[in-house]
């Protein structure tokens, strides 16, 4: 039995120092989910030698091709015509009404289509209960900013929808920073109080303090939160979200549904001061996440805590994570404490300290199905788990025609002649 410690992340400034916690060689360090994160020892048992792939096995059965991932991130779309036009200074839309993004929102009733034109928008725009239906867009696509004031108020998100259903955010540029080391600024779209949203083909960049801290806020795009017992829905679409403190996409609390697809999530690379995730499912919330491209999640200290591009951690059941490419994290997809998930066409490779894809050992009755991985720093396939599948691994999680060369038990992810 591999113990376990929680260890409560919420808005903290983790001590980094000369010195800290030596660990064994083969321990898996805290994985760090917003709001979260557990200590799972591990033991390092010699990589397995790579068995030769059969002449006739065809790869494009096996993970997620370069085409079926070619509109990942923004995609132009065509809009309707609007009801309120915005400028910030009349010189791209000499004929709207209104000079800021929220003085639109306010003024508007359910259904309202609110055209932005070109210019940058210092503001939070809060889309509250009773405004369903809103449509929000840039034109042209990207060139409407909404950017975070110096001061943040309370939630501290750019954008917010708090109890409106149906609201559409769409070809925005929503972007940070925070303007000070420690909780400036914690999400760029948040979605709560049981609100709804479709967040489409926005550029959501620089949610982080400054300089990028060791505070654990800083999270792109959220949906619900277990801590304060609110709970959101929102599809997550074509979206390119880089350069976060801790967090890409956060799905969090029962209740909360994410459907979270074709978005390119770049993580801000190798961070010395916060391990951050590009898709976090969590806490009794359920989605799905299909073709996007995750990479860039890593920490300097990864003997304390590591990045992961793809992290399940007590979630709902009936997940389904597919056709992703994850890649360059230090951890690839990982499932804790969550069992009845789909882990399917997904090709992760090259995370650079530990697993394509990993499940730990409270994470039984999952399904990981033709997957493909390779060249990732420990396993391409790890399994704590035990029962009665995939002999002579005898895990508790059905291994079904998953491709990689290297795993911590036989019997998981080779290839076969059968393939």
């Amino acid at each position: 039995m591999h113990g376990r410690l929680l260890v409560p992340l919420v808005i903290v400034v983790l001590a980094i120092g000369t010195t800290r916690p030596a660990i064994a060689l083969g321990e898996r360090p805290n994985v760090s989910p917003f709001d979260g994160g557990v200590t799972v020892p591990r033991p390092l048992s010699a990589i397995l030698p790579a068995l030769p792939l059969d002449l006739g096995t065809d790869l494009s059965l096996f993970g997620v091709s370069s085409a079926d991932l070619a509109t990942a991130g923004p995609a132009m779309t065509t809009d309707p015509d609007p009801n309120f036009v915005v400028d910030d200074n009349g010189l791209d839309c000499p004929t709207a009404t209104y000079t800021s993004i929220q003085a639109a929102v306010t003024a508007a009733p359910p259904g309202t289509r609110i055209r932005v034109c070109a210019g940058t928008y210092t503001e939070q725009v809060t889309i509250p209960a009773g405004k369903d239906g809103l449509l929000l867009y840039s034109t042209p696509d990207l060139a409407a900013v909404i950017k975070a004031p110096a001061t943040m108020t309370d939630p501290k998100a750019i954008v917010l929808v708090r109890g409106a259903h149906n609201v559409t955010i769409r070809h925005f540029t929503i972007t940070g920073p925070g303007s000070t080391l420690c909780d400036s600024l914690r999400y760029g779209v948040r979605v709560d109080t049981g609100g709804s949203a479709l967040i489409e083909s926005n550029h959501i960049t620089e949610i982080h303090d400054t300089p990028f801290g060791g505070c654990q806020n800083g999270v792109a795009v959220l949906a619900g939160r277990n801590l304060e017992g609110t709970t959101g829905t929102a599809e997550i679409s074509h979206n390119l979200i880089d350069r976060y403190q801790k967090g890409g996409v956060v799905i969090d609390n029962t209740g909360s549904f994410g459907n979270v697809h074709h978005n390119r999530i770049v993580g801000p690379g190798t961070q010395p001061s916060n391990a951050p995730n590009g898709i976090q499912v969590s806490r009794g919330a359920g989605a799905t996440a299909d073709y996007n491209v995750v990479t860039g999640n890593s920490y300097t200290f990864n003997t304390l805590f590591i990045g992961t591009g793809i992290i399940i951690y007590q979630a709902g059941s009936n997940l389904t994570i597919g056709y992703n490419e994850v890649f360059k994290n230090d951890d690839g997809v990982s499932l804790y404490t969550t069992n009845g998930t789909l882990i399917e066409h997904n090709y992760s490779h090259d995370q650079i300290v530990y697993d394509g894809f990993f499940a730990d050992f409270d994470a039984p009755n999952n399904t990981f199905s033709h997957n493909r991985a390779e060249n990732n720093a420990e396993f391409d396939c790890d399994d704590f788990t035990t029962g009665p599948n995939n002999p002579p691994a005898f895990v508790a999680n059905l291994w079904d025609h998953d491709l990689g060369d290297t795993e911590n038990k036989p019997g998981l992810c080779k290839a076969t002649p059968n393939h």
